[in-house]
């Protein structure tokens, strides 16, 4: 609270500090000076106008306690989700209005705080992770809402072709394959209905479960490989 626009110079304490509050200051941009600091446990940047969080803040290997709420933020790098250690994640009152399902990757994480963004549901791979204390007011988390956040797009044919070349081990078969096809069949992530190989976007659907985290009805997204796999699920 001391308003700063820039941090004091750091570098004799990169070896030692442990917990470091920047709260109520004028940083519009991340610190990136913290990054360096190897034995750092807990960062706080409450209330500051930062808009955007690095994708290196993976280099902070040692945090277990991480707030950034009361900031411009309108969404979380890849980065944050390998953060192994990382307990306590706080990003309430900010503009985040989609957090991506790699935040199952967090196996650590107890404590949550989404309060007060712009979710109309919650990623599926929350349901993996060992929280203790979650809270999500605030939000679009209303049922008037999910039908508006389920109006897919039809699929890519290159995205079925290349769903149902996989799905039958069609590989086995074709083994001479050129470069172009092989980088298109080696694009794709887990579905998260049937956990089988999901191509692009695939259908996005809300799925509601009761008593998760405390809480009677929760929705939460699932992103499923293809429309026979959403039928099913």
């Amino acid at each position: 609270a001391y308003f700063l626009f820039h941090l004091p110079d750091l570098t004799p304490l990169m070896d030692t500090l442990v917990s470091l509050n920047l709260a109520f200051n004028n940083l519009f941009f991340f610190p990136v000076e913290v990054l360096n600091i190897k034995t750092l446990q807990v960062l706080v940047l409450r209330n500051n106008p930062i808009r955007e969080i690095p994708n290196d803040i993976s280099r902070l290997k040692t945090l277990k306690k991480f707030i950034i709420s009361f900031n411009l933020l309108s969404e979380l790098p890849a980065g944050l989700f390998l953060l192994d250690n990382l307990q306590y994640l706080d990003i309430a009152y900010n503009d985040i209005s989609f957090i991506h399902n790699d935040i199952k990757k967090l196996r650590q994480l107890e404590i949550l705080n989404i309060e007060g963004n712009q979710l109309s549901a919650l990623p599926s791979g929350l349901l993996n992770l060992p929280l203790k204390f979650l809270r999500i007011e605030n939000n679009f988390i209303h049922p008037l809402l999910w039908n508006e956040q389920n109006q897919n797009q039809p699929q890519k044919l290159t995205h079925l072709a290349a769903l149902c070349f996989s799905r039958n081990n069609l590989r086995e078969i074709y083994t001479d394959i050129s470069e172009d096809i092989k980088k298109i069949l080696d694009d794709c992530t887990v579905c998260d209905c049937c956990r089988g190989p999901r191509y692009g976007t695939g259908l996005c659907l809300v799925q509601v479960y009761r008593n998760a985290f405390g809480f009677g009805r929760l929705p939460f997204y699932f992103h499923a490989c293809s429309a026979s796999c959403r039928r099913a699920f």
